[in-house]
């Protein structure tokens, strides 16, 4: 069974990390961005059923997602990862993974208590 993957970013790298995912077999199930209208276009061009322009509507639509890949500005890194650990979700988060290493630190207890994994590309 391909590992269920939900997207939170309809920016401009999206493609890459989308492609990256289907070449390793993961399935693209969901697209989140708070422009509605951006995820959707997103979804289309890329064949994802599912648009959300809130992460905890995706995270309660979508309880079966296995992991989630952040790509926001920065500045949201940490928030997002730390809700989608404690919500259950392996977390795929781009560079750099927050705005200090404190924040890094805390993302990383959030890992460590939930037992999922936290990887920064």
């Amino acid at each position: 069974m391909a590992t269920k993957v939900g997207i939170i970013g309809a920016g401009g790298m999206l493609q890459y990390h989308a492609g990256g995912f289907r070449a390793g077999g993961a399935d693209i199930v969901a697209i989140c961005d708070v422009n509605e209208a951006a995820a959707g276009k997103a979804a289309a061009d890329l064949g994802v059923g599912n648009v959300f322009g809130d992460v905890a509507d995706m995270l309660q639509k979508m309880p079966d997602l296995d992991a989630v890949s952040v790509i926001t500005p920065n500045r949201f890194h940490k928030p997002l990862a730390v809700q989608l650990l404690e919500a259950g979700k392996h977390v795929f988060c781009e560079k750099p993974p927050a705005l200090n290493a404190a924040e890094v630190a805390e993302m990383k207890t959030a890992a460590e208590s939930a037992g999922k994994v936290l990887m920064f590309d």
